[in-house]
């Protein structure tokens, strides 16, 4: 038997009085109105199987289908597919003649294969082309409420309105069709009870009968409604059935299929995004081993320059004309080594020293440093959160990423006259959004602290915005470009993210995000009052297998009064402690040597003799290294290059330190 629109149904509550819709062949088949429906209660209407299999749905409390027998006028039972659902109203019922076919019938016209949007309305127009005079819209089912498929040649205002309406069971042809899955006609809409809250905009749009067909996927689940509407009060032909049942078919294989493509387009998109993370990621890597090699060796190499730079001036009378050359070669490599420590930002390897930090309150102390930054015709303007946000953060090294931005943006904006906007807010972030950000690797889902620097400068096309964290890339002049490599690193090392938006002409925004923490807790610390002693002489050994620092260290703690034993590797450093780390008060150890390193020099130090201080040196202090040290005792940890009296009164105050626990007991 071939499924037509023209089957018996009927919608109704359970109990006596309830509203009831029947459609005509209802009539025709039971002899029944609705009225007369609606004078007994739906169960007293079906056989007694069918009554035992309602109330053993309503005892469930979940919807249900099932067959039975419906009472007609002439005695005879109409056999009836029952669904049973719960509506904010109660239960209701509908009850409709469901053959078992699996015909479909297909259109020999070609339509739009390219979206789901251009599909549903090639197919919308062409019922209308098999049914000159009449109109076609379909609606999608969005969960419960309607979504527009395509409506050609209905009012916009008419596919507005129904756009996002809910669907119910006694909601238009449409929402009645999606809700029961079932064919609904309606054959006057002004006159139909279904059609109650609808009448006023159908009569605006020219409509007056509309035969509405579910379609579903080959799961069985409705996608939505196809409905034909006739400018007169009228029942469907045949044909018009048959017409509409072959194009709802149609239309749940379209909408599926379309579905499916754009799914797997979407996995597409989301799999290049994450290709072009991955590449991002490995190039960042890359890079950045790069960069802590350059300045682990550059480090070393000034270390040696400005040391005997120092070494030198302290030999010479404070009127030598010298001298003078000597100080900028001091000045000159402290310089280099803060570019030193840029590019160690960038690589991640850089030391930070994190607290909890209040960002708005570090925010006013950028507005002063920042101005230097800015010409006359550029407003630096604040939009801070309502109250105070905290992250755990290295105060310097937060402070460079904020002042970063906010030259960036300054040079973007140039000689004109242009704004910068420097905000904070909490935001909560998910996965997905953090996919969308860059250097997202060690990020996780949570609440974040936004700080985003904006501004209405020339902005940045797809192809400088693909490399603006690369280093030393920049669009002003070669030789520079560290400042935004090396916020990527600080974030990094922070388990931040950062989002960019530019385009040519708008302006640029960058916003960073790191995850928010609770204020700081405020503890009182006993000081205990004293002055440490600080001994003039003792016995260190220096370990560096770079005889340029080794030798400049050496010079530096002689002239301090200390005897130096000098070790030029690993293995030699444990040679010697082995001789003669009884008589060391202190050792000097750099981190990064061949054959032992550092961290297991201190290993074997510490198991011959674990009461001698340990000062750490390094081109780059590794955060890596230094938790691997499982708790041993470090003295302190100083970086290269570093001030040579620096240098002697960490190592006095660390042997004196020593000394004063010594006599202690």
């Amino acid at each position: 038997m071939s499924e037509d629109l023209n089957r018996p149904m009927v919608i109704r509550g359970l109990e006596a009085g309830a509203t009831v819709w029947v459609n005509a062949a209802f009539r025709k088949s039971t002899g029944l109105s609705a009225a007369d429906l609606a004078e007994r209660p739906f169960a007293e209407w079906v056989d007694p199987s069918g009554r035992e299999e309602l109330e053993a749905i309503l005892r469930c409390g979940q919807d249900g289908r099932f067959w039975t027998g419906h009472t007609t006028r002439n005695g005879a039972p109409l056999t009836l597919a029952v669904t049973a659902r719960q509506t904010p109203e109660g239960w209701t019922v509908c009850g409709r003649f469901h053959p078992d076919d699996g015909i479909l019938d297909a259109y020999a016209e070609e339509f739009d294969r390219g979206t789901v949007a251009g599909t549903l309305e090639t197919i919308a127009r062409i019922v209308e082309d098999q049914n000159p005079g009449y109109r076609c819209s379909i609606l999608l089912k969005n969960r419960d409420r309607f979504a527009r498929g395509a409506g050609p040649s209905l009012p916009e205002e008419y596919n507005a309105a129904i756009d996002g309406e809910e669907i119910g069971p006694a909601v238009g042809s449409c929402g009645t069709a999606i809700y029961w899955n079932a064919p609904v006609i309606v054959e006057d809409i002004q006159a139909d009870p279904l059609w109650r809250q609808f009448a006023e905009l159908a009569e605006n749009a020219g409509v007056a009968a509309c035969w509405s067909h579910p379609f579903t996927n080959s799961a069985g689940e409705v996608l939505g409604a196809l409905a034909l509407y006739a400018p007169r009060p009228e029942a469907p032909t045949e044909e018009q059935l048959s017409g509409l049942r072959a194009a709802a078919r149609m239309t749940g294989l379209a909408v599926e299929r379309g579905r499916v493509e754009e799914a797997l387009r979407e996995q597409r998109r989301r799999e290049a995004e994450l290709e072009e993370q991955l590449r991002q990621a490995a190039k960042m890597e890359a890079l950045g081993v790069l960069a802590g090699g350059v300045a682990h060796d550059f480090n070393n190499l000034l270390t040696t320059i400005s040391g005997n730079a120092e070494l030198a001036l302290l030999d010479l009378p404070p009127e030598h004309e010298v001298r003078e050359m000597l100080d900028r070669i001091v000045l000159t490599s402290q310089r280099a080594g803060d570019f030193c420590s840029q590019m160690l930002a960038y690589a991640g390897r850089g030391a930070i020293r994190t607290r909890r930090i209040e960002v708005n309150a570090l925010l006013v102390e950028v507005r002063d440093l920042a101005h230097v930054a800015l010409t006359k015709k550029t407003s630096l303007v604040f939009s801070l959160h309502d109250e105070p946000v905290h992250v755990e953060a290295d105060e310097n090294q937060l402070l460079q990423v904020v002042l970063s931005l906010v030259t960036n943006a300054a040079e973007a904006i140039g000689d004109d006259e242009g704004r910068i906007l420097v905000s904070t807010q909490v935001v909560d972030l998910d996965s997905a959004a953090l996919g969308q950000m860059y250097f997202d690797a060690s990020s996780r889902p949570g609440r974040y602290v936004r700080l985003a620097v904006a501004d209405d400068g020339a902005g940045m096309d797809d192809e400088t915005l693909a490399r603006i964290f690369d280093p030393f890339f920049t669009t002003k002049f070669t030789g520079r470009g560290l400042g935004l490599a090396a916020v990527t690193g600080i974030l990094r090392r922070h388990q931040g993210a950062i989002r960019v938006e530019s385009e040519p002409g708008r302006g640029s925004s960058f916003e960073v995000f790191l995850p928010a923490v609770a204020p700081p807790v405020q503890e009182h610390v006993e000081v205990e009052g004293g002055e440490v002693p600080r001994p003039g002489a003792g016995r260190v050994l220096v370990v560096d297998d770079e005889d340029g620092p080794r030798e400049v260290f050496r010079l530096a703690l002689e002239g301090g009064g200390f005897t130096v034993v000098e070790a030029v590797d690993g293995e030699d450093a444990v040679r010697v402690f082995a001789r003669e780390g009884a008589a060391l008060d202190c050792v000097l150890l750099d981190l990064s040597m061949p054959r032992l390193s550092g961290h297991e020099v201190l290993q074997e130090i510490r198991r011959i003799r674990d009461d001698v201080p340990v000062v750490l040196i390094s081109g780059y202090n590794e955060d890596s290294i230094l938790d691997r040290l499982d708790g041993a005792p470090i003295g302190a940890v100083l970086r290269k290059p570093v001030a040579l009296s620096v240098l002697v009164d960490t190592i006095r105050n660390v042997a004196a330190s020593r000394a004063r626990q010594a006599l202690g007991g």
